[in-house]
């Protein structure tokens, strides 16, 4: 692993994944995992400080060359291919695609949702996420940034014969929204928010009390170096000076207490062997206990009949028995 610590080298290694991204896109992700950066500076100390965003804002302005916009999130492509090969089919890894298709399964499995449930999904993307929801019956919103993708989310619902609204503005759309929703969805997208505590504070408005929020195969792990910040390995590197995003990590401590202090708390999903496609799961605190007891509850009337149907088939096994 080569540690950078100049904008050169840095320049030189991209250079390189260049070169392998012609070649095929598991070259590409070769590459990124020979190198990562690594920048000493003295924190702020608070960080949930002006100053501590300050910090980030200003890394971001140094590896991108360029001050952050939400704009910079935007990717232009080719809307006619994409419906026909979206990725990460046209990657044509099949590395690429499993984990992908893996992260979506994560996600989905942990979502305790029915049919006819209203969700509105932040950063859709391609819509591999928007149509596997909607296909399962779920009522979708799916809110993108760039147009070229709410074009393509348009003939891909339109090819399914499904019915999902879309909306093409940035995550603080939320801070609108008339009618709540019943749950809020991010997948490999919350890391991209400039302002996630302003976001998590819009999601009171957006949510209606007893909703969730689901954050699936974000960056948030204990051992990120740092409370929250640019995530310097060599994918986010890429994506941060070539695409100028925002590529930002969490420490899971911090999350938690960033969730704490805009009204939510959260359970970590995880499915065995994927613990980078864990799911967080989100609510209001006080909602916890009411959730916990109408799941018990479910349960119950799912076992109930189950016991009884056990009990009377002991009880003529019994009678036969003693009849013998």
């Amino acid at each position: 692993m080569q540690v950078l610590s100049t904008l050169e080298e840095l320049d030189a290694k991209l250079a390189e994944c260049q070169t392998a991204a012609r070649t095929s896109d598991d070259a590409l992700r070769q590459v990124f995992s020979t190198f990562r950066m690594n920048i000493s500076a003295q924190l702020p100390a608070d960080p949930f400080s002006a100053e501590y965003r300050t910090y980030q804002m200003d890394l971001y302005q140094r590896l991108a060359g360029t001050t952050y916009d939400v704009s910079n999130e935007r990717s232009k492509f080719d809307v006619a291919a994409a419906v026909l090969r979206p990725f990460p089919y046209f990657t044509g890894s099949l590395d690429t695609v499993g984990r992908f298709t893996m992260g979506v399964g994560a996600l989905l499995h942990a979502m305790r949702l029915s049919p006819g449930v209203r969700v509105l999904e932040f950063g859709a993307g391609w819509g591999n996420t928007t149509i596997a929801m909607a296909m399962a019956g779920l009522n979708v919103t799916a809110l993108d940034i760039e147009s070229d993708f709410c074009d393509l989310l348009t003939s891909r619902a339109r090819q399914h014969g499904l019915d999902i609204a879309i909306v093409n503005d940035d995550f603080m759309w939320a801070e609108t929204v008339a009618e709540p929703f019943d749950a809020a969805v991010f997948f490999e997208c919350f890391h991209h928010c400039a302002d996630h505590m302003r976001l998590l504070r819009a999601l009171q408005r957006a949510i209606r009390p007893g909703g969730r929020i689901y954050f699936g195969a974000e960056p948030i792990v204990e051992r990120f170096p740092v409370p929250w910040g640019l995530r310097l390995d060599g994918e986010s590197l890429w994506a941060i000076r070539n695409n100028k995003w925002l590529e930002l990590g969490f420490k899971e401590s911090y999350f938690r207490e960033a969730l704490k202090r805009t009204g939510w708390t959260a359970t970590k999903h995880i499915v065995p062997g994927l613990r980078w496609a864990a799911v967080w799961e989100a609510m209001r605190p006080h909602e916890t206990d009411a959730a916990f007891e109408a799941a018990r509850a479910a349960e119950a009337s799912v076992l109930r009949p189950l016991l009884r149907m056990a009990a009377s088939e002991l009880q003529s096994a019994l009678v036969r028995f003693r009849h013998r």
